[in-house]
């Protein structure tokens, strides 16, 4: 424990916080630690081990990527198709090693520049807190990825069915940002048209 707090104090602020909620009796992740503790305790008494040490920073890890939002709801439910290019599934061709996974670091970005992801934390708070920016697998917000990308009034109007109306501004607001993701970034052309040929190429 000690030896992780001076570590964490040479490598700065981020890793103190880490620290304090992987140690501090009145942290708000104390519990949901403890219950990785406890099930992972539990599991090895399955394998026959009895005498196991499990790290606390590590159950820590876990417990913050497993825990749900405080309307129960984890990442794999509000953001299906993002969820799974983090975490794919396996299949006959990787299983085979014609197909590899992407690298972890890959996987990560990928699921944080997915739209489902850029759509959930782009929710204004207020909307936030009454549960929108989910959504459903294959779509987003309830816009199929493979559709046209219908007017914002179309995406505020569903918004507003989703959750009984309310927040004209933020709801308006915020359809522009899900119908700009919807669309896609605009294309940049990074190549310049080739000129036309002079009269004087010509002649040559």
């Amino acid at each position: 424990m000690f030896a992780d707090f001076f570590m964490a104090l040479r490598r700065g602020v981020d890793q103190l916080t880490y620290w304090c909620h992987t140690y501090l009796p009145f942290n708000r992740w104390r519990g949901r630690t403890n219950e990785v503790l406890t099930a992972t305790v539990e599991e090895g008494r399955r394998y026959e081990l009895d005498k196991v040490s499990v790290d606390r920073r590590r159950a820590y890890q876990v417990a913050r990527m497993s825990v749900t939002n405080r309307r129960g709801e984890h990442l794999s439910d509000l953001l299906p198709d993002a969820y799974w290019v983090f975490s794919p599934t396996s299949c006959a061709k990787t299983q085979s090693g014609k197909k590899k996974f992407k690298s972890p670091s890959e996987r990560r970005d990928d699921f944080r520049s997915h739209p489902q992801t850029l759509a959930y934390l782009m929710t204004p708070s207020g909307l936030a807190r009454a549960g929108v920016g989910a959504s459903t697998p294959g779509t987003l917000l309830g816009v199929g990825l493979t559709e046209q990308t219908p007017p914002a009034g179309v995406i505020a109007n569903g918004i507003r069915e989703e959750f009984g109306g309310g927040g004209e501004g933020s709801v308006d607001q915020y359809a522009q940002i899900v119908a700009r993701l919807h669309a896609g970034p605009p294309v940049v052309e990074s190549e310049t048209p080739a000129e036309a040929p002079s009269e004087v190429d010509a002649e040559a």
